[in-house]
């Protein structure tokens, strides 16, 4: 179901909790139907994301990402076996592991790139150019973060 063609029922609507909560669904439900033709999951994304500039310790990379680290595990172990990333014990901490980007995950986050740009336009379509750059300088600033 896509929730942006039936819309919220009227009553739902005044609540900007609830209207929020079900745009947020409409638009995971949009942008993982869009990763998923580049075989990727959001969560795998943001890890391939944060790899790129440079190696990290897959702890961090859970705190990044807010993560629980078992779940951390299990996206890097699917991101391995994409032949996307490798695990390899840190220089300098025995105790940790350092999560790599392969160029395979470099080729799959320029795919991905292109696919986020289009399902973004899809989604966002009735929104003017300058209303996109405020509700994502809004959402930005509700996350604690500045827009780039």
């Amino acid at each position: 179901m896509d929730f942006n063609e039936i819309g919220p029922p009227p009553a739902l609507a005044q609540w900007t909790g609830l209207l929020l909560s079900w745009v947020a669904a409409s638009g995971a439900e949009h942008y993982g139907r869009a990763l998923a033709s580049v075989g990727l999951k959001a969560q795998h994304l943001a890890v391939l994301v944060l790899l790129r500039d440079g190696p990290m310790v897959q702890a961090r990379l859970s705190e990044a990402l807010n993560v629980f680290k078992p779940v951390m595990v299990t996206l890097v172990n699917e991101l391995e076996e994409m032949g996307l990333v490798e695990r390899r014990a840190h220089p300098s901490d025995r105790r940790a592991v350092q999560v790599h980007l392969l160029p395979a995950g470099v080729r799959r986050v320029r795919e991905a790139e292109g696919v986020s740009m289009r399902a973004a336009d899809e989604f966002f379509a009735p929104l003017t150019p300058r209303q996109r750059q405020t509700f994502h300088n809004l959402l930005a600033k509700l996350a604690g973060t500045e827009a780039p």
